[in-house]
């Protein structure tokens, strides 16, 4: 099997290396348009190195027709083009990539093209996705999700308490973009950075939680539920500060005038954060809580599943590069190995939907000491 990686940044490298070590995968080929990312890639057993761009379509296309399956692991902003550009291809392609633009526009063209497009495959979107789906056979109605999901230092720095552990874009869209949610019964469009929140995590203490637009596919997937939100988790007064930032217009994406010169305020505060998103050591946590609410038999009841993961010392691997790279990758190599028999557009939640498929998803992602527990209770009040 030969597999394409396209993006090898903090996370995409990590998926080329987790591929590179499948014992069915015979060659790796990692693109990306930053030398350094390939440089660092080089070393390691059946890994080749391209440097392309997206703009290079034609190129693009050809590694992809040499590949058997296509992994995408592009900034949110192009991201989509990569799937598109894939699918002309006529290749199979699992991508970790989130955008505002609808995936399902792809459906069509991705059946008559005669391959499997799965988006939005990560950890959040991604492996929340597959809780949800995996839950679905478990209840007679599903009600309510909540998804809680947070990339954490293990020694915050303060004032801001985080660190980037992937694309500084995508972060800044998680405090600027428009929140879609599911509020009884119908969908909402809210602000981002509402819904203020506090809750502890067992090892890690109190943290606190805000709306982000991290749902992906599940609105659409399941459209009758009565509640549905994306929670994202960052250490006590993170949230009142970029709220401010966002409220200064720090995050607008509209020129202003500077003396004589003309500056995008969204690109100069992006910049500063990229240095103070930077102070301390690399040693991360990933967090992750899914709660799902609903009846059985006439009893309500929720299913909870939890992840807490942490930064690989012996590998210098984060826990967010972990937990999102490895979903992908697991689900990529049932789609090369043909497990996943649909064609277009397939989400995360439905092949989560197959007990067979979710099995085999979990119990590699065991191997990799990646842990998710599940937990079925009373719902709380």
């Amino acid at each position: 099997m030969k597999a394409l990686v396209v993006g090898c940044g903090k996370v995409g490298s990590e998926i080329v290396r987790d591929l590179a070590r499948e014992k069915g995968v015979t060659s790796v080929t990692a693109a990306d348009a930053n030398l350094a990312n390939l440089t660092a890639l080089k070393p390691y057993a059946k890994v080749e190195t391209v440097q392309a761009t997206l703009a290079e379509k034609a190129d693009l296309q050809k590694l992809m027709g040499e590949a058997d399956i296509v992994c995408g692991a592009l900034p949110g902003k192009i991201g989509f083009e990569l799937i598109k550009t894939a699918i002309e291809a006529g290749r199979s392609i699992v991508d970790i990539s989130y955008t505002a633009k609808d995936p399902f526009r792809l459906n069509k063209r991705a059946r008559a093209n005669n391959c499997i497009v799965v988006p939005q495959c990560g950890v959040a979107p991604g492996l929340s996705n597959m809780c949800v789906g995996d839950s679905l056979p478990k209840l007679d109605k599903m009600t309510k999700v909540r998804i809680y999901v947070g990339g954490l230092p293990q020694q915050p720095v303060p004032p801001l308490n985080y660190r980037l552990v992937f694309s500084l874009d995508d972060v800044v869209n998680e405090y600027t973009r428009p929140v879609h949610i599911i509020e009884n019964g119908h969908q909402k469009i809210v602000e981002p950075l509402s819904g203020l929140g506090e809750m502890s995590f067992p090892g890690i203490g109190k943290l606190e939680y805000f709306l982000t637009d991290g749902l992906g596919t599940l609105t659409t997937s399941y459209p009758t539920i009565q509640e549905m939100q994306e929670l994202t988790l960052r250490y006590p007064g993170h949230a009142s500060i970029m709220n401010t930032l966002r409220t200064l217009g720090l995050f607008g994406t509209e020129t202003i005038k500077v003396n004589n010169a003309t500056v995008e305020p969204r690109k100069v505060t992006t910049e500063l954060l990229r240095a103070a998103f930077s102070a301390g050591t690399p040693e991360d946590l990933l967090v992750l809580r899914v709660q799902v609410e609903g009846t059985l038999r006439g009893r309500r009841v929720m299913i909870r599943y939890n992840l807490l993961d942490g930064y690989d010392k012996r590998h210098h691997v984060t826990a967010m590069a972990r937990t999102t790279a490895y979903p992908c990758t697991s689900v990529a190599l049932l789609v090369a190995r043909g497990m996943v028999k649909e064609k277009g557009v397939v989400t995360p939640e439905k092949i989560a939907q197959d007990p067979a498929l979710w099995g085999q998803i979990l119990a590699r992602l065991r191997t990799r000491g990646v842990n998710l527990t599940t937990q079925t209770t009373r719902p709380e009040r």
